[in-house]
Order: structure tokens, then C-alpha cells, then sequence
């Protein structure tokens, strides 16, 4: 077991694997705010499309259709084969050749349609949500028409990976990209130490509401430490 904990870790940093959906509780809330959507080895990020600025995110209008956007991103190799292999999580770690980003829109609210996944909502300040765009707007790679480059199909709902910037490395893997988003729109997260899919949902929960989640993920309470929120 010792000699594959290495290798396990980096597959658990590196990886993607959507679970099917099903039917969820009632979560209505008022907004705006975003889903962290636990994948198993990486956490996405949901938006209601209608709540971000084509001006600000001008990419999102490629899924004008669609009510719902998640974007996640990573190691060029890796992430698109859906069910990577530990080979592909070692290159990944230490010989990156370049970066995608996934985008997926869709028309169930994502509770719903991520309906086995580990689920947090996160409340942001209307600044909040426009710094969080113009972020994922600054990850994509542009051509000379300033159109994004689709490099593959994605891997579930309407979806596509993109061409990105960043390159992706064991410290700074997807997860890392997720809690920094969130840090850049307001919320007290250690991006740096969010190695781990459980690391940036358990960091949430001092700032979220629980949706869907085990034990280690649920709400902080009052006779917890201080809840904290976004700015």
C-alpha cells in the first residue's frame, strides 16, 4: 500500500470523473452565487449563466442556449480522457505539456444535474461574481480572432475543453485553480494548500451552505469556529 499512496495522491490531484445525475432535494436560494461541485478528484464551479456579463466572460455566449455553465481546468492529457490512468497523473504532475479548460452548460439547475456529487453553494457580492468571470474569461488561450481554441469535445452535457493558460503541476493542479477563482472573488480560502478536491470543499464550508456532502463537509456551526464569507 505504501508504494502506491504516491502515485494514488497525484491521481486524486490530477483527475476528473463526473458522477451520473439524479433527482435532488429542494435547494432554491437567492443569489448571486456559485456550486462547487465535487467530482471525486476535482472540484467545478456553476454558474447561472444569466447572472455573468457576456462583456466580462464574452466566451459564455458560445452556450447562449444553456441556463447553466461549470467550468473546471487542467493538465491538457489528462483531463480529457475522463478516466485517467496513473501514467497519465504522473505526466501530468511533472511533465505537463499545456493546460485545458472544461466548460459544460446545461439546462437542470446543477444540484440536479451533478445529482450524486458533493455539493457546496457559495454566496458572492455582485463584484464578487464579476471578478470570478473575469478570471475564468483570463484562462482561456485566444487565437489571432480572439475566439477560443476547442482542442476536444468535453465530457458531459453540452461541453467542450479549451486551449488554457497556467501550467499544471502536482502544487498548483486543478483544485488549486478552483480555490483560487474563489479567492479572487472574495472568499477566505488558502488556494495554495487546496491540493485536494476534499480540501477545497472542507475550506468551503466555513463560507457555504452544504448542499449535498458527508461528514467532513457539513456547514460550520455556531458552536463551531467563526463562520466566514465572501466579500
Amino acid at each position: 500500500m505504501r508504494v502506491l499512496a504516491g502515485p494514488l495522491l497525484i491521481a486524486v490531484a490530477a483527475g476528473c470523473a463526473p458522477l451520473p445525475p439524479v433527482a435532488p432535494p429542494d435547494t432554491s436560494r437567492s443569489g448571486p452565487f456559485v456550486y462547487l461541485v465535487n467530482h471525486g478528484w476535482h472540484v467545478g464551479i456553476a454558474v447561472a449563466r444569466q447572472e455573468v456579463s457576456p462583456a466580462i466572460w464574452p466566451e459564455s455566449a458560445e452556450f447562449s442556449g444553456f441556463p447553466y455553465l461549470e467550468v473546471g481546468w487542467g493538465d491538457a492529457d489528462y483531463y480529457p480522457a475522463g478516466q485517467g490512468t496513473i501514467w497519465l497523473a504522473l505526466k501530468a504532475a511533472f511533465s505537463s505539456k499545456g493546460s485545458v479548460l472544461h466548460v459544460a452548460a446545461f439546462d437542470a439547475a446543477p444540484p440536479e444535474f451533478f445529482g450524486r456529487s458533493k455539493i457546496v453553494e457559495v454566496t458572492l457580492s455582485r463584484r464578487g461574481l464579476e471578478d470570478l468571470a473575469r478570471f475564468i474569461h483570463a484562462t482561456y488561450v485566444l487565437d489571432a480572432s480572439d475566439r477560443p481554441v476547442v482542442v476536444a469535445p468535453g465530457l458531459y452535457g453540452h461541453s467542450a475543453f479549451y486551449r488554457a493558460t497556467g501550467q499544471y503541476r502536482l502544487q498548483d493542479n486543478s483544485n488549486n485553480w478552483t480555490a483560487r477563482a474563489l479567492a479572487v472573488a472574495g472568499c477566505p480560502i488558502d488556494a495554495a494548500g487546496a491540493i485536494t478536491a476534499g480540501g477545497v470543499m472542507y475550506e468551503a464550508r466555513r463560507f457555504g451552505h452544504v448542499i449535498r456532502g458527508g461528514a467532513l463537509w457539513r456547514n460550520v456551526t455556531a458552536g463551531g469556529p467563526e463562520r466566514l464569507a465572501c466579500r
